[in-house]
């Protein structure tokens, strides 16, 4: 018999239910990636308090025979879109398609009912297809018809608008040497810009031109058939988002400055988790402005930023 138990952000990383949801969440990372996105309870925890004022979440697990084999999450993002939730189900491999992805897409769906919204976005993670596939409108990319999680999806009025590939760079033997692309953007970008590079909290002096290049990365990466809103941004947020992430994590940045103007027009960033520090470097935003772009900015700071990264 499978059981639907919602629960809320719990006051220790050592409650029985924030175990086992982490838990979870730790099995469907390695279920694709291995455990490269590994992260403790605990570190998971102090990012969610600190988003406590920003962000409504809600939280299932589904448990057969005393034993937790599934999660659910329902995310409203209350200071950029307070319209929508993002929603996420998640079942162990050996417990799919036996009902328990249902009864937790039931209890999200009750939920949402509740909710002030009026659309949902549901995220999930799908395998290299193999044979039939279903792709978006767009034509871009493809997923796997028959895969748990994107059945689940359409059998609850989901359907795919965009497809993101997940890629891997490997330090020790890049397909492409970041020194050799530094050289090369370099040479096109010329003088007038600067490339500065940093570990940890963005220097104050940036903090308002870092802004309105994170609330670019909102709406300018391509989004398909998407609804997306503009996130709003200014200095305070982007001093807000580093207290947030930097007790349980490294972030290196690099950006580049327009010499003439002294604006800071090109950002990049790269993460590790704290309590993994054999896990992976996750690639962050990257953006240009687009007044500046076509210099091949991008790559300059891209490349700059796996430097620095590889140096330390």
């Amino acid at each position: 018999m499978t059981t639907i138990h919602r629960f809320g952000l719990p006051t220790h990383h050592t409650d029985p239910a924030w175990v086992e949801y982490t838990a979870l969440g730790r099995a469907q990372d390695r279920e694709y990636f291995g455990p490269g996105w590994d992260a403790s309870p605990e570190a998971i925890l102090d990012r969610a308090r600190r988003s406590l004022d920003r962000h409504e979440v809600h939280r299932f697990l589904a448990r057969r025979d005393g034993d937790a084999v599934g999660c659910a999450m329902v995310r409203r993002n209350l200071l950029d879109d307070p319209d929508a939730v993002d929603v996420s189900v998640y079942v162990l491999p050996g417990h799919r398609r036996s009902g328990v992805g249902s009864a937790l897409a039931a209890a999200v769906r009750e939920l949402v009912g509740d909710l002030p919204v009026t659309r949902a976005t549901a995220w999930l993670l799908a395998p290299i297809p193999t044979g039939e596939v279903l792709r978006p409108p767009n034509g871009v990319g493809a997923v796997p018809a028959d895969d748990p999680g994107v059945r689940l999806a359409l059998d609850n009025g989901f359907e795919l608008l965009q497809v993101e590939r997940v890629s891997r760079f490997d330090f020790a033997a890049p397909l492409q040497d970041p020194a050799e692309a530094l050289a090369a953007a370099s040479a096109v970008a010329g003088d007038d810009f600067e490339v500065i590079s940093w570990e940890g909290a963005a220097p104050a002096d940036m903090r308002a031109d870092l802004a309105v290049l994170q609330q670019r990365m909102s709406i300018d990466p391509p989004s398909g058939d998407l609804t997306v809103v503009e996130s709003r941004w200014d200095a305070e947020r982007v001093r807000y988002e580093d207290e947030r992430l930097l007790p349980t994590m490294r972030r290196w940045r690099t950006v580049v400055r327009h010499r003439p103007t002294g604006q800071v027009v090109g950002l990049t960033e790269l993460n590790r988790e704290l309590t993994n520090p054999e896990g992976f470097v996750a690639q962050e935003d990257t953006i240009v402005l687009p007044k500046f772009r076509g210099h091949r900015l991008g790559m300059l700071i891209k490349a700059a930023n796996l430097e620095f990264v590889r140096a330390v």
